[in-house]
């Protein structure tokens, strides 16, 4: 790509300036001016984030996208070739990763939906490119139209965008010119977007932010590259050899056999091999001349055979065969070429063998296609593909006429791989190939299968050559396609040779395909190579070490990188690789199953294997088991049941409980049914003397390793491809663990074999292990993703390595399992062998001999035994010591376990039955049951005790299975003879009498001998090996096996002493191994003799050799075990560079940390300099040390901030203060100020802080403390402050002087300290319910000073804006990167469930949010103490009627003395009621009105009400307020106005009638508040609206027909006729009413009355008036009729006698004590017509009143002129009405009632008495200023 643009003008911090954006446009403009436009796209694409940026910016950006679409290619081949798809790709993930509230109408769907077909339109294009490219040619009219084969993958690409697979090449690219259309939409779409100016920020932040400023060198692609195996559209096209020049289209297939002759000739005559490549050529071109088609063997025989002379002496044998297609569509002919040893009986067989391919594959080897007419060259036919597999019966046993046989069988072996170049550059190298040889169609589906699969086979049927092709296939296509991903594919195994095999055939298999990229110069540079490494020995190295057999691989799975795949590797190694990564390195966790994963770091001797088990285990069990089970089946049963299986996995412990176990399944699990609590008691012993010895198992081990999974994820990236062979080797919690390293849920391959699952030690089948991971799948454990495709099950039951008489008898084996126990076995296809073979021998012996085939076995000894491929196979060991202690040394002997896995040419089965742990009666039951099974289903034998015969039959197949040609039974004991009738009656065995064995035996060469030799060894065999090693007089070889035979020994030996000599026999015997190779056998060599030391406890030694095998980790651990740490230093200094980074990070850690803590220093530095040693300590946690070496350097001040960081705040500050006396500038201050910034952190606004200052263990405690000898005035002023607060409040958060200090910061302007000290000290508010006024005002006047505070910072009268330092420390409100702020978890502003990043403006808003709430919290808080305080309660009636103590417990009101209630009280109480409404006001003014506001603020309008209006008369009236007694009148006065005009507006009537009195009360209230404290409101205007309008029930109605507006009337307008009408309203349907509100609204009215009384008879009407002064306030007061007056008095008397009879307490709502508030009340009343009665001078007026007040009438005249005695009747009356009043006074300090007297001197009156006051009046509105005080604002 061309450098078009300078990439360095579009830097971040460029761009962020208005320059470097003017200066990085220009240059753009430029660039596209050049027309590099496709360049300058690259380069925008080539820094994440900057394409996106700049077409969202760049002013010229509408012409940029122009172009961008204009140059969209047509052509799909460019399209891919483009820019197109890296910016389809960065504006799809870019608009995909934003926020859907972003998004318009259905943009956000849109995206999702594009994003998703560009993700998957590029293998489609693929797809329909190839099979668009067999488009009919132009010009050609003849052209036929070929048929579209589309395969299963690529029909699977094609649907994920719901495209149909096109049927030819017409229809695929009229669909690719749909997709191409497509794709140009998304990409106007998303260009489209990219001109919104709501994109315009979020490309800015993915830019500048997300991607910021990195440097290209350092920066790791961040780009979703697909995996190349998901482009490829066939696995197999990967693996095919590329063609050759100058060979046709025929296809030629080289056997094993030629290609092992062609190499020959060509290193020996080079001639020879050219004159045979030369034939071969001529007919891959199809020249079927004389000499090249000269028929070996005829059609009438089957195949035919065909041979090409080469030479005259040389001939090339070959046949037309027919086989797959590369591309897997289609079958073609093809050549097969065979060595040409020999033309004799070997091709008719061959032919006849063949034929058993049936008549399809005859006609089609058949069948000759000319090229054209007349043409003696033919061209390869070509026939739809078949899945047919052949098994036939041929012998590969030929029987010559004198009576000797030959083995064909390795003519059946052979494999064909294609003549490539490849195939001919390797043979110039002289190079071993391991090309892709010729699969059956069965194999091909398996590794084409684009899911998951489980691939079911024994040994021998394909199934590793599958898996491997498989990985192979994925890797070429990797490699074939640039730009891809590498796949991360992982191979397990349970064993290291075969892990180790694997790889090297994938590894030959890479680079054998390579070859055909050689050039000549590197083909002989190999040939030089190759021949130089033919003398070569096997290597031998530990076959057992399944740990480390993998030498170079990471110690931590994290640390894999892409390079280290694919991976082949042993279980055991990967679960420790796991295991370190997941072990918590703490020696204060306690955790068991993190200690087993130290076990398993660290102590390979603690790991409990079979073998130790059967050694050190088994005999301390429980003998009864050892009756009927060997220590296999019961291992076995521990492992694969109790601790590795399903049903354990999910068990809290990982262990099944006895119980649990016991209910487990028979059929499932039929071995030990019977015998299960034995069997648990037995593991318990287990168990118990496992931990005892510290030891752990394979269950432990994958136990400990998911349980740390579960708590943290897998470190390291998870693998594409997951390869698991012998997977039946493995328990069902290993598969989970396996399971969970694999991200893609269609890259799983499980493989096992038929055979090993059901072999005795396996514990669970296929069928158990689909079930667990589809289980697994679904409950997503472990982050295990779901399989969207259900995985193929794929069956190879054709074996290639025995023939049909061993595989026969081993599949009735089978059958009897299936047939008797299903549950214990997977259901298979019958096994069948490719060829058919003799059946086994059957031999019978004698019964009398203690060993029955000594006869047979007698001929072996001296010179004659057994060859190199012969075994004989036991029961157990004791039966091999009793051969060879007989016999002598005669055959490799093996037992049934350690046969496993091993295959032999001839195999003697030795007693088997004899043996057997089942008793005769059971093989019996066995037989009969088969043979009832013939007839009748009736006899189950599945059930205990019968189920030891499973397993033995299971242990029978593993025998049987062994050999590969020959198989012998010796066993003449009646418990073989059931079987041995069964098989005979199936036709599946010959038996013989024993004879001499010499007839049987094989001879067997040197080189025989030492493969036997290597492939015993491999297995872990040592001593047979030896044995093999000898005969083939190999002596290295022979003491290497020997030393493995040593350590194996010393392992399986218990006793201390004896183990410890048996390992140091094993060390030097490995260190003379290690003396005699070289190379990296030496080095192996020496870390087997290393863990050997190492397990004898010889430390040193064992850490030197670790060094020679340049393990540097193992001799770290020895060295740590000596204690030889200075040992450590030197690995460090001496073997810097040999070590990993991580094992150097490890060991200077063990040193450093030794060290240290014995306060020494190392014999070497470990550190350059002291820095360097502070920035290390400090990176590996190491305070302590940290803290020495600075104190050692004297820098305490950075000691100080070392122990800050640590959290230890109080040994900061004492260090700090310590360096004062150093007299180090600033040491005090710092000191001060870590105090305050602790205390602050823990005692923010709204938490407990006197607490947490009180707790002695609280840092706010211990830091306070710590500075308290700090004097205050060496401090500055805040701090001092801050300091004196924190102090006071650890006194008493409710001290006078955090009061004091509130005032002192809000005196200062620290607002936000004032709020807090406010808040501290009304944390606890206190109880109020009987403190007096005085004290109460007291409270309520700060209390208002903190909610005006409070109120003024959230309406932001008062800022506290979040850069304040005091705000901050307030808060808890934490600065952090890009002007964001953070929250202290905890305090009052933090969100839990919240994300804690703020702007400022966040902050602002959060706290205003927090403190509204906080504000009416508070508030709410404190008007609930209020309520219940007697300070605004009114009189007790008690008290007051009877001027004595309230006996009441409870009483809620006040008890003041009758002499004592005067207007100061009367003030103060209405003070307090203000003062409270006004703090509620301040509150709901910025909190807002809340659902509870109204009904608050209609109780406190009441309780103010009540205040003004008392009950009790003697309280006081409006008259005696006084406004300068109120504190801040003006501004509560206002809002009770506010209040009054809000609760007019709530005002409605409810149908029911209580409700309506309530709201007729409300009424009445409101209008006298109002009246009371002036104020502009239209009452009378809200009263009549409709929805207030409350009627009257009598008729004919009064004018206006509603109560409220009459009632209104009254009061405002001073109506009485109005207000007489609406109190006989309330008096006669009222119920539930206000006692003392009737009686306020008829005093009120009473007061209208009164300029109509004229009682001097005057023209004055006021003159001589004896009054209460509010009856005289206003001076409007009508002059009414006697009518009304008379209404009045009718309503007082209705009134009265309601008061007298018990309906009072029915029709009104009375407090407590309601007898003594109806007295009071019945007091106010006769005071009112007292009064009204010495007042008026109408005798009938009079007599009404007498009558009311129950005082004997005047007699009353017919004339209207009033006599004499009339008049002496009045003023009597008057007398006894002023001596009630007089009466109803006395005691009373209010001075209510005045004598009116008018200032004129002819209206002079006498004295009424000298206990009521004279006021002088000259007019009523004189009056109405001399009574009524007016508002002083």
């Amino acid at each position: 790509m061309v450098a078009t643009l300078n990439l360095g003008k579009f830097s971040v911090r460029k761009l962020q300036t208005e320059e470097g954006q003017h200066d990085a446009f220009e240059h753009l403009n430029d660039a596209l001016a050049e027309n590099h436009f496709e360049d300058v796209v690259r380069n925008l694409l080539s820094k994440p984030g900057l394409f996106v940026y700049i077409l969202s910016v760049f002013p010229n950006a509408t012409l940029m996208r122009t172009m961008i679409l204009e140059a969209f290619p047509t052509d799909p081949l460019i399209l891919r070739q483009s820019f197109v798809p890296s910016v389809l790709s960065e504006t799809s993930a870019f608009f995909f990763g934003l926020p859907p509230h972003v998004f318009q109408g259905d943009e956000s769907r849109t995206v999702g939906r594009y994003k998703r077909y560009v993700a998957d339109v590029w293998p489609a294009v693929g797809v329909l490119s190839s099979i668009a490219s067999g488009t009919k040619p132009s010009g050609n009219s003849n052209y036929k139209e070929k048929k579209a084969v589309v395969s299963t993958h690529d029909a699977a690409i094609l649907r994920k965008l719901n495209i149909q697979p096109p049927a030819d090449s017409n229809i695929a690219v009229e669909t690719l010119e749909n997709v191409m259309a497509i794709l140009l939409q998304i990409l106007e779409f998303y260009l489209g977007l990219l001109f919104d100016p709501r994109f315009v920020g979020p490309c800015k932040d993915v830019y500048f932010g997300a991607s910021g400023e990195r440097d290209d060198e350092g920066k790791a692609e961040a780009t979703d590259v697909p995996p190349a195996y998901t482009q490829a559209p066939h696995l197999e096209a990967t693996l095919a050899a590329s063609g050759i020049d100058r060979f046709g289209e025929w296809t030629i297939l080289m056997s094993s056999s030629a290609t092992k002759d062609l190499f020959k000739w060509r290193r020996d005559d080079a001639k020879m091999a050219e004159c045979v490549l030369k034939k071969i050529r001529q007919l891959s071109r199809g020249q079927f001349s004389g000499n090249n088609y000269k028929m070996l063997h005829g059609q009438s025989h089957g195949i035919p055979i065909y041979q090409a002379e080469v030479l005259s002496n040389l001939r090339l044998v070959y046949q037309i065969d027919c086989t797959l297609d590369d591309d897997g569509q289609a079958e073609r002919q093809v050549y097969g070429i065979y060595s040409h040893k020999q033309l004799g009986h070997i091709w008719p067989w061959l032919s006849k063998f063949l034929n058993g391919r049936g008549e399809v594959y005859r006609q089609r080897c058949m069948v000759r296609e000319p090229a054209g007419p007349g043409s003696a060259v033919y061209r390869p036919a070509t026939f739809p593909p078949t899945l047919d597999e052949f098994t036939t019966d041929e012998s590969p046993i030929f029987v010559h006429e004198d009576g000797s046989n030959e083995d064909f069988s390795w003519l059946m072996s052979n494999k064909y791989v294609k003549l490539s170049t490849a195939y001919l550059n390797g043979l110039i190298a002289e190079q071993k190939l391991e090309l892709p040889f010729q699969l059956t169609a069965k194999e091909w589906q398996i590794v084409q299968c684009p899911t998951s699969c489980y691939v079911i086979g024994r040994s021998g049927t394909g199934k590793t050559t599958a898996m491997v092709y498989k990985m192979l296939g994925i890797q070429r296509a990797w490699e074939q396609a640039s730009g891809t991903r590498k796949p991360r594919q992982l191979f397990v195994t349970r064993f290291p040779v075969l892990a180790a095999k694997v790889e090297e055939f994938f590894t030959s298999s890479v680079e054998s395909l390579a070859l055909a990229g050689c050039t000549q110069d590197e083909l002989r540079n190999l040939r030089s190579r190759n021949r130089n490494a033919e003398d070569e020995e096997p290597r031998m190295t530990d076959p057992l070490n399944a740990l480390n057999y993998r030498v170079g691989t990471p110690q931590k799975y994290s640390d894999l990188s892409d390079h280290d795949f694919p991976l082949f590797i042993t279980f055991d190694q990967l679960a420790r690789m796991i295991a370190v990564d997941s072990h918590i390195d703490d020696p204060n966790c306690y955790d068991r199953n993190n200690f087993i994963l130290a076990k398993v770091i660290n102590d390979e001797s603690s790991f409990i294997t079979y073998d130790i088990f059967t050694a050190n285990y088994w005999p301390r069990l429980c003998s009864t088991l050892a009756q009927y089970f060997g220590p296999w089946l019961v291992f076995s049963e521990f492992m694969g049941v109790i601790k590795g299986s399903e049903q354990a996995f999910r068990s809290p412990t990982g262990i099944l409980d006895r119980q649990t176990y016991a209910k487990l399944s028979a059929r499932t699990y039929p071995v030990f049914a019977e015998d299960r609590h034995a069997l648990y008691s037995a593991f318990e012993s287990y168990s118990k003397l496992k931990r005892e010895r510290g030891g752990y198992d394979m269950a432990d081990r994958t136990y400990a390793i998911l349980k740390a999974l579960s708590r943290n994820p897998l470190k390291g990236q998870p693998v594409d491809h997951l390869y698991v062979d012998e997977v039946q080797d493995n328990l069902i919690i290993d598969i989970m663990l396996l399971r969970t390293l694999c991200n893609n849920a269609d890259g799983l391959f499980w493989a096992g074999d038929t055979a090993q699952t059901i072999s005795a030690g396996s514990s669970f089948r296929f069928a158990d292990l689909k079930s667990f991971i589809h289980r697994a799948e679904a409950e997503g454990r472990e982050g295990i993703q779901k399989c969207c495709k259900k995985p193929e099950l794929f069956e190879l039951a054709i074996n290639y390595r025995s023939h049909g008489g061993i595989v026969n008898c081993a599949q009735s084996i089978v059958k009897l399992i299936t047939d008797f126990w299903p549950e214990s076995i997977d259901i298979l296809r019958p096994e069948c062998a490719m060829l058919g073979g003799p059946k086994p021998v059957f031999f019978v012996g004698s019964e009398d001999e203690s060993l029955p085939y000594e006869p047979f076995l007698s001929g072996l000894g001296g010179s004659r035994e057994l060859g190199a491929e012969q075994c004989i196979i036991v029961r157990d060991s004791v039966v091999r010591k009793q051969i060879r202690e007989r016999f002598g040394d005669i055959a490799v002997i093996l037992t049934l376990q350690e046969s496993k896995g091993l295959e032999f040419d001839d195999v003697f089965l030795y007693n088997f039955f004899e043996d057997s742990a089942a008793p005769l009666s059971q093989w019996r039951v066995l037989l009969m049951a088969f043979n009832i099974q013939a007839t009748t289903s009736s006899l189950d034998v599945s059930g205990s005790p019968h189920s030891v015969l499973c397993t033995e039959l299971k242990n029978l197949y593993v025998g049987i299975t062994r050999a590969r040609k020959k198989l012998y039974l010796l066993d003449n004991s009646q418990k073989s003879e059931p079987m041995r009738q069964l098989w005979s009656n199936e036709g599946l065995i010959e038996v013989a009498p024993s004879t001499d064995i010499c007839r049987y035996i094989g001879e067997s060469s040197p080189e025989q001998w030492a493969a036997s030799g290597y492939k015993l060894f491999n297995a872990g065999q040592f001593q047979e090996a030896i044995r093999c090693f000898e005969r083939a007089d190999l002596p290295r070889q022979l003491r290497i096996a020997q030393a493995y035979q040593l350590r194996q020994m010393a392992t399986l030996t218990v006793q201390a002493t004896e183990r410890q000599r048996a390992f140091l026999a094993a060390a030097e015997a490995f260190v003379r191994c290690a003396g005699e190779a070289l190379g990296a056998q030496r080095t192996s060599f020496y870390g087997d003799a290393a863990k050997c030391y190492a397990s004898a406890d010889n430390y040193l030694n064992a850490a030197k050799f670790y060094i020679d095998a340049n393990d540097f980790a193992g001799a770290v651990g020895q060295y740590r075990k000596a204690g030889r740490f200075d040992k450590l230093v030197q690995i460090l200094a001496r073997h810097s560079e040999d070590i990993t980074a991580s094992l150097k990070n490890e060991v200077l850690y063990i040193c450093v940390v030794h060290y240290s803590r014995d306060g020494l220093r190392p014999p070497l530095p470990l550190f350059s300099s002291t820095d360097e040693e502070l920035t290390y300590l400090k990176d590996k946690g190491l305070h302590k040390a940290r803290i020495d070496l600075l104190e050692s350097h004297g820098r305490f001040r950075d000691v100080a901030e070392v122990q800050l960081s640590l959290g230890r705040l109080y040994d900061a500050i004492q260090t700090l203060l310590r360096v004062e006396v150093r007299e180090s500038p600033g040491a005090m201050q710092r000191a001060v100020d870590i105090a305050l910034d602790t205390v602050w952190r823990a005692c923010s606004f709204n938490m407990p802080v006197r607490d947490i200052l009180r707790n002695r263990e609280s840092d706010a405690h211990k830091v306070l403390n710590c500075i308290k000898d700090i004097p205050l005035g060496r401090m500055n002023v805040s701090d001092s402050r801050q300091i004196r607060f924190f102090r006071a409040v650890e006194q008493s958060p409710s001290a006078e002087a955090i009061y004091r200090l509130g005032e002192e910061f809000s005196d200062w302007g620290e607002d936000a300290m004032a709020l807090m000290a406010f808040d501290v000290f009304f944390s606890q508010l206190p109880t109020l319910h009987s403190v007096h006024p005085a004290q109460v005002d007291n409270f309520l006047r700060r209390f208002e000073r903190y909610v005006c505070l409070l109120a003024s910072v959230v309406s932001h009268e008062i800022p506290l804006p979040p850069a304040d330092p005091h705000v901050r420390k307030v808060f808890g409100i934490v600065p952090s990167a890009d002007h964001h702020y953070t929250t202290t978890e905890g305090t009052f502003l933090h969100r839990r469930f919240a994300q804690n990043r703020y702007l400022s403006a966040d902050i602002d808003l959060l706290l205003n949010t927090q403190l509204k709430a906080h504000l009416r919290e508070k508030v709410l808080e404190e008007n609930d103490i209020i309520c219940v305080a007697r300070a605004f309660s009114s009189q007790c009636t008690y008290v007051v009627l009877h001027d004595q103590h309230c006996h009441k417990k409870d009483c809620g009101h006040q008890h003041w003395q009758r002499s004592s209630l005067n207007a100061t009280l009367y003030n103060a109480k209405i003070n307090l009621h203000l003062q409270q409404i006004h703090i509620l006001d301040s509150m709901f003014s910025v909190v807002g009105e809340y659902k509870d506001w109204h009904s608050r603020m209609t109780s406190w309008l009441h309780r103010l009400y009540e205040a003004i209006y008392c009950p009790i008369y003697i309280e006081g009236s409006v008259p005696d307020l006084n406004w300068n007694a109120i504190r801040n009148a003006a501004s509560c006065v206002g809002a009770v106005r506010e209040w009054i005009q809000k609760a007019i507006e709530y005002l409605e009537p409810i149908d029911d009638l209580t409700d309506v009195m309530d709201y007729l009360m409300n009424v009445i209230r409101v209008t006298c508040l109002h009246t009371a404290l002036g104020g502009q409101c239209e009452l009378r205007e809200y009263v009549s609206r409709e929805s207030c309008r409350m009627p009257y029930d009598e008729q004919p109605a009064p004018k206006d027909n509603n109560v409220s507006v009459d009632i209104v009337a009254s009061l405002v307008d001073f109506d009485p006729t109005s207000g007489v009408l609406a109190l006989h309203f309330l008096l006669q349907n009222g119920i539930g009413m206000d006692l003392s509100v009737v009686c306020d609204f008829a005093e009120e009215i009473c007061s209208t009355l009164v300029s109509s009384l004229r009682p001097s008879g005057d023209l004055c009407p006021l003159h001589d008036l004896l009054v209460p002064r509010r009856w005289i306030m206003n001076s409007d007061k009508p002059v009414v009729g006697r009518d009304i007056v008379h209404s009045f008095l009718f309503c007082l008397r209705l009134l009265m006698n309601i008061l007298r009879s018990g309906r009072v307490y029915a029709l009104f709502a009375l407090p407590q004590p309601r007898v003594s508030f109806v007295d009071i009340i019945l007091a106010r009343m006769c005071r009112m017509l007292c009064i009204l009665g010495y007042n008026v001078r109408d005798i009938g007026l009079s007599k009404t009143i007498a009558e009311t007040l129950l005082l004997p009438p005047p007699e009353v005249g017919d004339k209207r002129d009033l006599s004499l005695q009339n008049l002496r009747q009045l003023a009597n009356l008057r007398r006894q009405y002023l001596d009630t009043i007089l009466a109803l006074e006395s005691g009373s300090a209010s001075k209510d009632l005045v004598h009116l007297v008018h200032k004129n001197s002819r209206y002079l009156t006498r004295r009424i008495s000298p206990r009521i006051p004279q006021l002088f009046f000259v007019d009523a509105e004189d009056l109405s200023r001399q009574v009524k005080r007016p508002l002083p604002f």
